[in-house]
């Protein structure tokens, strides 16, 4: 297995879903500043009318459990997925002077990310020294805030590389760790040495994971408005959660067992809650949206957000025998797939249909409880965005997946249906390969 445009051979898969087998078992966080978003580009608020607008993840193609599709139709499988419901268009602005407006969010970024990683204290500290562009006014990136750019019309990496420009070619994938501004606060008696000391939040653009961590790594730095990504919930009394911020309605109860992704979305599409029959599964820009990273357990909103309760088991890592368990929650699916196989190879030519192999796809979920390594220790933290395999019949048999997650549901927002999706969200002839950075991490650069 292989990252796209056979670049690099995937050295990261089981680092990245080892969280997952024998551990679960069925028995606003912004930062400082001054700005509005009015004062930066005239507008976030008057040209969404929302707060916290959800840039649209982007994904134009149709996936089964293993390969590209065409749009099923209504009542097929896998029919709901996220190229069929879009919502705000993404839409930068290249300022041609080192830094990106987003027209949607009103942050303006900086468009390279430092050449080498550094502290999570230092990153604070480069930020506040920064001039660029003629301000001075930078600071990291909140977990929301440096989501908001992931793009997911192909993955890997995940963002618009015509505005956002990274390091190296993706075969160090420690480069392309970034911090955000929010620390790791969720403590737990047992933790992966990843989140062990000072952790914080951190985002790759090359895996596309969000999750907690300690060491060095990269920052791009950030100005602008500063209350994008706060939530404006209200409890409906109805079984319903409106946040007023995005104009989003969530179930308030979640599925409340697991099931595989093909089956999660055909539960979004039959459901009918508060008199409301047009649910959808969210996507994974939707899904985060409702994450808490404040601190709190778990990562969500308990106050409105109903979640169920499950139970981390916790082994010891030399004997595998079980030595404790842990109250914990839901890993939440989303619509949104993750292609895993060899694509897009350059050489091949430029028809997506003829440059694509097929392989298995996985999908993006949530963690809203502890997102466990194999013996129960928290790995990536509460609120961490992953991937798991979506189905037992396309296994890769190593014995790391889970394929069953729950769901909440959601309803609303700037979306509108697309049932063919948008193939043309593809580029095939993006750039990936950039200078190469300093990782300066050593051996705990190595994950992913």
């Amino acid at each position: 297995m292989k990252y796209h445009y056979g670049i690099i051979v995937l050295i990261a898969a089981l680092t990245i879903m080892v969280f997952f087998a024998g551990c679960i078992s069925q028995t606003d966080d912004t930062g400082s500043g001054q700005e509005t978003a009015e004062q930066v580009n005239g507008s976030t608020t008057a040209a969404t009318g929302l707060s916290y607008p959800i840039v649209d993840t982007n994904q134009g193609l149709c996936f089964d459990n293993s390969e590209i599709i065409d749009g099923p139709a209504e009542g097929e499988a896998f029919y709901g997925q996220d190229a069929q419901y879009t919502g705000i268009t993404p839409s930068y602005t290249d300022n041609g002077d080192g830094t990106i407006t987003d027209e949607v969010t009103g942050l303006i970024w900086a468009q390279n990310i430092t050449d080498s990683a550094m502290s999570w204290e230092d990153a604070g500290e480069y930020c506040e020294d920064l001039e660029l562009a003629g301000y001075d006014d930078w600071r990291m990136p909140t977990v929301k805030e440096l989501w908001s750019i992931r793009d997911f019309s192909q993955g890997w990496p995940w963002v618009d590389t015509d505005y956002f420009y990274l390091v190296g070619d993706g075969s160090d994938l420690a480069q392309h760790h970034s911090w955000t501004s929010n620390l790791y606060l969720v403590e737990s008696e047992y933790q992966n040495q990843q989140v062990e000391g000072n952790p914080a939040w951190i985002v790759n653009d090359w895996t596309g994971h969000t999750k907690a961590m300690s060491g060095n790594r990269f920052v791009r730095a950030v100005r602008g408005v500063t209350t994008y990504g706060t939530n404006d919930f209200v409890d409906n009394l109805d079984g319903t959660v409106s946040d007023d911020a995005t104009s989003l309605m969530w179930t308030q109860d979640d599925s409340g067992e697991a099931m595989n992704w093909e089956a999660a979305l055909a539960y979004a599409e039959n459901a009918t809650i508060a008199g409301y029959d047009d649910w959808r599964l969210p996507n994974i820009k939707e899904l985060e949206s409702i994450a808490d990273y404040s601190g709190v357990f778990p990562a969500m909103d308990s106050s409105v957000f109903s979640l169920t309760e499950l139970t981390n088991i916790v082994y010891d890592p030399d004997t595998g025998e079980e030595i404790d368990t842990q109250i914990t929650y839901p890993f939440y699916w989303s619509s949104t797939s993750n292609p895993y196989v060899e694509a897009y190879n350059e050489e091949v030519g430029d028809i997506v249909e003829s440059d694509y192999e097929p392989g298995y796809t996985y999908a993006w979920i949530l963690a809203s409880g502890y997102c466990p390594d194999m013996d129960g220790y928290d790995l990536h933290g509460a609120g961490a965005v992953v991937f798991d395999t979506k189905a037992e019949e396309v296994s890769d048999g190593s014995g790391i997946e889970v394929f069953y997650h729950y769901v909440r549901l959601v309803r609303g927002g700037n979306v509108t249906e697309t049932p063919d999706g948008d193939p043309t969200t593809i580029d095939t002839d993006r750039v990936v390969v950039f200078e190469e950075g300093d990782t300066g991490m050593g051996n705990r650069g190595d994950s992913p």
